[in-house]
């Protein structure tokens, strides 16, 4: 398995905020973790990526490809992020430096961990916002960009070294269907081009009866059900994701 995470709690003093997580993903799967804003699903993920706020405290295990990553230093984690784990986040406003143009960022990353020349690695990012349908914004600030050309920078500079592990939280929120629909299809393509690993954190039960073969769901910090999505949203099992289901337009779709 690409990653496995056993027993994963997350406090705040003594208060449990995630209640032992278990989940894994291996190469080439793809993964939904859905629940209600509050419910834990980033958390898990900040902890997957070694990016906890300061005042909160993991437990129980996160490995990646067999390396733990709980309680590893911030220089591995910082080498591993970007190159063997990478992640999209929900608003990328907040994610890019509005001050550098985008395709000095995807480069920046490539140089960081691949160690390649200035030259090369900008003519790679050119290559890479290509991949996502963005040819020749690479000189452009992200202010001069949509939020959907804004995502798919994130979503180059996140591919931008192959990683094994791509978790993605809510990157497609805040976007409207059709461009949601695109960026959806760019991070389906990106992870099969690469075999790579796909955790999507969301709490749109449409989006992952779309992309995940399998789902997780997530209540007041623990899974109360799991299995495969087809399954899961069908014939759910557990009162939670029933009332999911109720709540969302997927039984009329």
């Amino acid at each position: 398995m690409t990653v496995v995470v056993e027993g994963l709690s997350v406090f705040a003093g003594d208060r449990p905020l995630v209640r032992e997580v278990s989940l894994e993903v291996g190469a080439g799967e793809r993964v939904g973790l859905i629940g209600e804003s509050g419910s834990g699903k980033s958390l898990t993920a900040a902890s997957i990526m070694g990016l906890l706020p300061d005042g909160l405290r993991a437990t129980g295990s996160v490995r990646l490809r067999g390396r733990e990553l709980l309680g590893a230093s911030e220089r591995v984690l910082s080498r591993l992020r970007g190159a063997e784990v990478s992640m999209v986040f929900q608003e990328p406003m907040t994610a890019l430096n509005p001050l550098m143009r985008v395709g000095r960022q995807v480069a920046e990353s490539m140089k960081l961990h691949q160690g390649i020349s200035r030259r090369a690695a900008w003519a790679r990012a050119g290559e890479l916002l290509e991949s996502v349908d963005l040819p020749g914004v690479a000189r452009a600030y992200p202010h001069q960009l949509s939020g959907g050309q804004r995502q798919r920078v994130l979503l180059a500079i996140a591919l931008a070294n192959d990683p094994a592990l791509l978790v993605c939280d809510e990157p497609t929120t805040a976007l409207d269907v059709t461009v949601q629909a695109q960026v959806l299809d760019l991070i389906l393509t990106g992870v099969a081009r690469r075999e790579a690993a796909l955790l999507f954190i969301t709490h749109d039960l449409a989006v992952v009866a779309r992309i995940c073969g399998r789902v997780l769901v997530m209540r007041e910090g623990r899974i109360v059900e799991s299995g495969v999505t087809r399954d899961v949203l069908t014939s759910p099992r557990h009162e939670y994701t029933r009332a999911l289901l109720a709540a969302s337009d997927l039984e009329d779709a």
